[in-house]
């Protein structure tokens, strides 16, 4: 999460308001980017690494092994 949802939640000391500093969209910013991409030709799949955190290929890289090898054996 970004500062400014952890300030909505009351996480930051001092936050000064959604109007000050809001909360970020990072995934639907990134989904965007990716769907422009996409829709450009290039070509991505996006996944979930259930019980991760921001380091999904530290945490399990057995499963980010395994997408990875399935992405470079499709390209």
């Amino acid at each position: 999460m970004d500062l400014g949802t952890l300030g909505q939640f009351g996480f930051v000391p001092e936050w000064p308001g959604v109007d000050v500093f809001p909360p970020q969209p990072m995934v639907s910013q990134t989904r965007h980017v990716l769907d422009q991409y996409r829709n450009n030709g290039g070509r991505y799949e996006e996944f979930v690494v259930e019980g991760t955190g921001h380091s999904p290929h530290i945490e399990k890289p057995e499963v980010v092994w395994e997408k990875l090898i399935a992405h470079f054996a499709n390209s």
